[in-house]
């Protein structure tokens, strides 16, 4: 018995290094790489390119009353459009699925437009045609410094609001003809050029597309607020006076993009 278990040991001890031979060399996979996670922390800079338009309507009074001036209070309504584009800088503090922040931009712009007509007779509906009432605007530039709340609806997709401060430069014109042919016989005109200040809000979707990098649409409405002038008739009578009353106000819808150091 103690022969044959001795006989099989040494076979055993024989054909062990054949056997694990066999077997070949152990080897072991990496576990998959983890996607990594968007982070909207930090500072970012960008730039963007719109488009805006506006209703810069202009608002004519007739003093001392329309009746004794003899044509009727109207408004003028310029519609202004324009091309925008310009660079923002922010910061975004991001807490689960919770996003806010600060930006603030500035940008050029070519919104403008102008509007023509004649005024009415007093008490009617009649078109005075020796008169020509006009006005022109033009936002040249603007910026804002606004708030940010959002929320990442996917990691890589952020849904937010926006408002705050909003400031720029106007200029517009307005004027009261009145004509004999070709001849001026009296006018009454206005002009502003100035920077003011006033607020804006919107909302915007930005999406994560690479490490680092975003891109956005937003839309913003902003309000400059109005302007008012009463002006003397040239050449001079005190007695007859127009008041101009502008409006500034302008909806931009714009794309950009932006880099994140993070």
């Amino acid at each position: 018995m103690k022969r044959i278990l001795g006989t099989v040991m040494v076979t055993a001890a024989l054909t062990a290094p054949g056997l694990a031979a066999d077997l070949g060399a152990r080897t072991y996979a990496k576990a998959p790489a983890l996607a990594p996670v968007s982070n909207w922390n930090g500072f970012y800079i960008g730039g963007n390119l719109g488009y805006g338009w506006g209703d810069g309507n202009t608002d004519f009074s007739f003093l001392p009353t329309p009746a004794e001036f003899g044509e009727n209070n109207t408004t003028l309504g310029g519609r202004s459009t324009g091309v925008t584009g310009g660079v923002q800088l922010g910061y975004n503090w991001q807490i689960g699925s919770l996003v806010t922040g600060l930006e603030a931009d500035i940008q050029g712009s070519d919104i403008k437009g102008s509007a023509r007509a004649n005024p009415t007779f007093a008490g009617t509906t009649i078109p005075d045609s020796g008169g020509v009432l006009s006005s022109e605007q033009k936002l040249s530039w603007f910026g804002t410094v606004r708030g940010r709340l959002g929320v990442t609806v996917t990691p890589d997709l952020l849904l937010y609001g926006t408002g705050g401060l909003a400031y720029g430069h106007v200029e517009a014109s307005a004027n009261t003809q009145f004509l004999d042919g070709p001849s001026l016989l009296a006018e009454w005109p206005a002009s502003v050029s100035k920077t003011k200040v006033g607020w804006t809000a919107g909302a915007g979707a930005e999406w994560m597309f690479a490490h680092n990098w975003s891109a956005k649409l937003e839309y913003l409405y902003v309000d400059l607020g109005s302007e008012s002038a009463i002006e003397n008739r040239v050449p001079g009578d005190p007695e007859f006076k127009v008041g101009y009353n502008r409006r500034f106000r302008e909806n931009i819808a714009r794309v950009g993009v932006n880099y994140h150091f993070n």
